[in-house]
């Protein structure tokens, strides 16, 4: 963390990546993965596989 630049608060609003706030709160509680297919592995019909922000979570 030593190659801080300060951004200006125009230019910070074209900065992208992260998630928000109430996306990590949510995986927080859930068990996520990457791919749909590796969610529904090894599950049972009745349970669902969610999409919480570019993750699926059961």
């Amino acid at each position: 963390m030593k190659n801080l630049k300060k951004i200006s608060r125009t230019n910070l609003k074209s900065v992208k990546g992260g998630i928000t706030e109430e996306c990590a709160r949510a995986q927080a509680t859930m068990t996520c993965f990457s791919t749909l297919s590796a969610c529904q592995a090894g599950i049972e019909i009745d349970d669902l596989c969610l999409k919480v922000c570019n993750k699926y979570c059961r």
